[in-house]
């Protein structure tokens, strides 16, 4: 009986303990993510960037001059940037005398250039100049950079226009990446975002009536607006769904878990995707568009491009593309510049180069595409250390390896800089 008694009061004890190690535990938890709550809330600089804009006619979109500009990803950068005096996402460009009397390098394209993500200290076209100061002062290299997001090179073309050809660049280095051969499209660019294809923020051009090339103007964000295609209806918030958004709204730490561990939504729904496309293909002027591909399958863009005979859209798509490419190389020949492409790691070394090598190729004597994916298989480095884990844009590593690229190139033809 003592044996008995002497084992009960310890099994009435197994209850208690286990209420009390649960509930520090859960104190520990509520402590945990109150201090990471907090730690966001101080660290974190903002949640809804600012992405302040102008029109500028004959061109389209720009930042507005000096604005303050955030960009993030929810997970791993929160990038406060300003914008120079000419509106873009770059250093104050040199004199015109400064750059005139130095080997000037013009960078062109579209996020990669304008590269948000980063620093202005670690671009591309930054890190360019301190390389060719440290290694070669003598070619008394500077540089500028003309970017922006969602353009190809045929929107790219008012960017020197307007601003770069006045710095007098010795070498124009257009920054490629293979979804220019879909923005340099007015119809798939259309498709892609939702907007007519007569109604787009960049100067465009497409085949007229008779096969030659017609640029059309850009149109102002309110027109965009005002021209956008309709929007199938939208499916009920789930429950679920409806968690996430309050929990996100008021939680820092909640929209941090759920941009790093979360699923993300499709850009947009095949229905969407196909009811779109049928839009377009309405249209007498596009209505090849939907031939040989089809808009609801996931890639079906990106496959359709590389085709060794590609569907009619797309086969226009790279011709404007070409057009774009000799357009670049009349205006930076008559200029006394000399032109290069930089491609951008993710064409790597398969189809999408292929056709970037043939159309650079085709224009005239040719035009010199540089390969960052070579670049960096050479040195023995990881594609993978160029860009950010949830984002595909360069990092600062991305960034230098692309200035490296591009100095090797110069150091192999300094005849440009003469």
């Amino acid at each position: 009986m003592r044996y008995h008694r002497a084992v009960r009061p310890r099994l009435h004890r197994v209850p208690r303990l286990v209420g009390w190690n649960v509930l520090i535990l859960f104190t520990l938890f509520v402590c945990a993510a109150c201090s990471a709550e907090i730690y966001f809330r101080v660290t974190i600089p903002f949640r809804s960037p600012a992405q302040s804009v102008r029109v500028i006619e004959g061109v389209g979109l720009t930042r507005l001059p000096h604005a303050k500009i955030g960009h993030t990803n929810g997970r791993e950068f929160w990038q406060v940037s300003r914008a120079n005096s000419l509106g873009f996402v770059d250093r104050e460009p040199p004199s015109l005398e400064r750059a005139a009397e130095s080997c000037h390098v013009t960078l062109i394209g579209d996020s990669f250039v304008e590269a948000l993500e980063v620093p202005i200290a670690d671009k591309a076209q930054v890190r360019l100049e301190e390389l060719a100061a440290r290694e070669a002062p003598a070619l008394d290299v500077t540089t500028s950079a003309f970017g922006f997001s969602a353009t190809g090179q045929i929107n790219q073309l008012a960017f020197y226009d307007l601003f770069a050809r006045r710095f007098s660049p010795d070498l124009v280095v257009l920054v490629a990446y293979p979804n220019d051969f879909r923005d340099n499209s007015s119809p798939l660019t259309g498709w892609y975002n939702g907007w007519h294809p007569d109604w787009l923020p960049f100067v465009y051009a497409r085949p007229g009536a008779g096969g030659e090339m017609e640029f059309h103007a850009a149109s102002s964000p309110e027109e965009v607006r005002a021209h956008f295609l309709p929007s199938l209806p939208g499916r009920p918030e789930s429950a679920g769904q409806r968690v996430e958004r309050m929990l996100r709204e008021r939680s820092y730490l909640a929209d941090w878990l759920w941009n790093r561990y979360g699923t993300r939504r499709p850009w947009r729904t095949p229905e969407q995707r196909l009811a779109w496309a049928e839009i377009i293909s309405d249209d007498p002027r596009f209505a090849t568009f939907r031939e040989g591909w089809d808009p609801r399958a996931p890639g079906a863009l990106e496959e359709a491009m590389l085709r060794e005979n590609p569907p009619p859209i797309f086969r226009e798509a790279l011709d404007v593309t070409l057009f774009a490419l000799e357009q670049f190389r009349e205006r930076t020949e008559a200029d006394g510049a000399a032109l290069a492409i930089l491609a951008v790691h993710a064409f790597g070394d398969g189809p999408a180069t292929e056709i970037l090598r043939e159309l650079a190729a085709s224009v005239g004597n040719g035009i010199p595409v540089i390969s960052q994916y070579d670049h960096v298989i050479s040195r023995g480095d990881e594609i993978e250390d160029l860009h950010w884990a949830a984002n595909v844009h360069w990092n600062a590593t991305g960034h230098l390896r692309a200035a490296e690229a591009i100095w090797e190139w110069l150091k192999q033809n300094s005849e440009v800089c003469d």
